[in-house]
């Protein structure tokens, strides 16, 4: 297996030490966004007014709306299992289960699938430019609430300012590993 250390790594020392260990993407993924979405078990607002609870769980969910352990553990289940399903339909490269886990992270639970279907992000690896792809995602750290359109790296940014640190772990993932050879 490649070596996965990141001299400089600025992914936490648990997604670290499952990279390591050759953990599953839904592994590396579950702890990658228990720690960027943290779980909530109450309904709240995402910085782009999106009705989010759990781990980022975002479908049908509607004001006052509470959740279960259980509740969260079942959302992430089923989300995972389309998330992958519309990420391994629109890579059409192999990846390493980390790039898996960042890139499902990237397109699925903090942009729009359709939006990651028709970008240049998404034409990259398809055309064998991983490492392009994977920076592309430094790019998108703009947000659109009520029609205006936000730079979230504008300092003093409160409604995103997550999201460009966010893109550079998504990032460290997407270019971790050897994908396998079929």
């Amino acid at each position: 297996m490649t070596d996965t250390r990141v001299p400089g790594s600025i992914l936490s020392k648990a997604v670290l030490a499952l990279v390591a260990s050759g953990a599953t993407a839904a592994v590396i993924l579950s702890q990658f966004l228990g720690e960027e979405e943290g779980t909530k078990y109450k309904a709240y607002l995402d910085g782009a007014k999106v009705w989010t609870i759990c781990k980022g769980h975002t479908q049908g969910v509607r004001p006052g709306q509470t959740a279960t352990p259980a509740d969260c553990e079942r959302f992430f289940l089923s989300d995972i299992g389309v998330s992958f399903n519309l990420i391994d339909r629109m890579v059409k490269v192999p990846m390493s289960e980390p790039q898996r886990a960042g890139v499902t992270s990237f397109c699925t639970y903090n942009n729009s699938p359709a939006n990651c279907a028709s970008s240049t992000f998404l034409k990259k690896p398809n055309a064998g430019d991983r490492p392009g792809a994977c920076n592309e995602m430094r790019r998108w750290v703009f947000i659109t609430v009520d029609g205006q359109k936000f730079d979230c790296r504008t300092p003093g940014n409160k409604l995103c300012r997550g999201i460009p640190p966010r893109r550079e772990r998504e990032r460290e993932l997407c270019l971790l590993g050897d994908p396998p050879q079929h």
